[in-house]
């Protein structure tokens, strides 16, 4: 049984379990609290010395990094339409990954960071401009298309939503992006979607 280290308001943690829903698999959860401490303790850091959420287990497997984490469930448990092999196909997905793990971290997610955790935050000053940088690349990549990287959903949709979805608690409001808000509506579509806190 897969057994995910997860903190239910960490937007990582989050998109790991919409793809596990997604995708059906079960799992187990293991609460780690970042704010007493839980991921810096000698037993968690001797799985994951990175001491970071989430992290998921299969057995002896130890996978950290929620990006890598979305690849190898979408690679073991979804197939070609959540992660393709072709190389054009997957350098799309990939890209729009790294653009959810960067420009989506510094705008969105950031934001939602200075306001509640301003210590985590990493540029708590500039949130509101990178924001609209990161809102407007994703708001031109879905004006007239459904999904972001492929013409149906993959990973790379799965991590992108937490951020976008919870910009409103950085308040960053999506009225300026109604690409983006309709995508976000069909996410919610999808049939095993969960919402931050299901």
């Amino acid at each position: 049984m897969l057994k995910l280290y997860n903190m239910p308001l960490a937007l990582n943690c989050y998109k790991v379990r919409l793809l596990l829903s997604l995708l059906k698999v079960p799992y187990e959860k293991h609460s780690v609290d970042l704010l007493t401490g839980d991921h810096q303790t000698p037993e968690y850091l001797a799985l994951n010395p990175f001491g970071q959420v989430p992290m998921l287990t299969d057995g002896a497997l130890v996978l950290r990094d929620s990006q890598a984490i979305l690849v190898w469930l979408a690679r073991k448990f979804g197939g070609e339409r959540w992660m393709p092999t072709h190389p054009d196909d997957e350098a799309l997905v990939n890209a729009w990954l790294s653009a959810a793990a960067f420009e989506l971290r510094l705008g969105p997610y950031d934001a939602r960071l200075a306001k509640h955790f301003p210590w985590l935050a990493i540029n708590a000053n500039t949130v509101v401009e990178q924001s609209a940088r990161a809102l407007g690349l994703f708001e031109q990549r879905l004006t007239g298309r459904e999904w972001i990287a492929l013409d149906h959903p993959t990973v790379a949709d799965v991590a992108a939503y937490p951020a976008i979805a919870q910009a409103g608690d950085g308040d960053i409001s999506l009225d300026p992006y109604p690409a983006v808000r309709a995508w976000a509506a069909r996410m919610q579509q999808l049939p095993g979607f969960v919402h931050l806190l299901d």
